[in-house]
């Protein structure tokens, strides 16, 4: 969901920002009605995408964690790793 919030100077629109800091800034309109600031509490599809890459990473590192553990224990019960 976006919320738009105008402001009429700088003291305004930085208060605005530290009052919704939980929300993304996505966008800033200095346009002929006004001054906006538009946020947004989802966040952008590049974050999205950045997060589930790092995400995956763990998760990978836990997997090959994982594997060697099995082959240390095959080998010490006598098994073919």
């Amino acid at each position: 969901m976006n919320l738009r919030i105008q402001y009429t100077d700088e003291t305004e629109k930085q208060n605005i920002i530290n009052a919704n800091s939980d929300k993304i800034l996505i966008e800033e309109q200095n346009i002929t009605e006004g001054n906006f600031l538009i946020f947004s509490d989802v966040k952008p599809i590049e974050e999205q995408v950045k997060q589930l890459q790092q995400d995956n990473l763990i998760l990978m590192d836990a997997v090959a964690t994982t594997f060697e553990e099995i082959i240390k224990l095959k080998t010490q019960l006598g098994g073919t790793p």
